[in-house]
């Protein structure tokens, strides 16, 4: 009489293979979703940056963060960004003097992605927060007030 079944060694073979594989699906779909929300802040930051050119378009000067209102359409998707180690995630920063703004996001990838005025693109953009988002517009030790984000709560002006 033969036995018919399997061995424990060739189900371990099988658990370990599948298991090999379920690792690399998991890898693989964390990339992919890092480069959604990388996608998605960028797309935003674009998008901030139009509607910021026809803010100025009609008031000859860029916003200060206290003029921001549900008006201004301005859309972000939310579950696209992670918090800095201010835990904030989104910052905007404009000088009055040169008429100049940027605005820094953090993905949820932990990439950062700027857009400023003078560029008129997204760069990505290493780690920054506090005065030194500032900075870049040329102010300095001021922190940016309203952040569009404090811990989880968004600012209201934010769709």
């Amino acid at each position: 009489m033969k036995n018919k079944g399997f061995t424990i060694v060739e189900l371990l073979i099988v658990i370990v293979v599948i298991g090999i594989l379920a690792a690399i699906t998991i890898v693989a779909f964390n990339g992919v979703q890092n480069r959604a929300n990388d996608t998605a802040v960028q797309s935003d930051l674009r998008q901030f940056g139009s509607a910021m050119a026809q803010y100025k378009a009609v008031n000859d000067r860029y916003p200060a963060p206290a003029d921001f209102n549900l008006t201004m359409n301005i859309k972000f998707s939310r579950n696209a960004y992670g918090l800095d180690v201010q835990d904030r995630n989104l910052r905007y920063c404009r000088n009055a003097t040169t008429d100049e703004f940027v605005i820094l996001a953090n993905s949820k990838s932990g990439k950062y992605f700027r857009y400023m005025s003078t560029a008129g693109k997204v760069e990505e953009t290493p780690s920054a927060y506090g005065w030194t988002v500032c900075g870049m517009v040329g102010l300095t030790s001021v922190n940016p007030s309203p952040d569009a984000v404090y811990q989880t709560t968004w600012a209201a002006w934010v769709n």
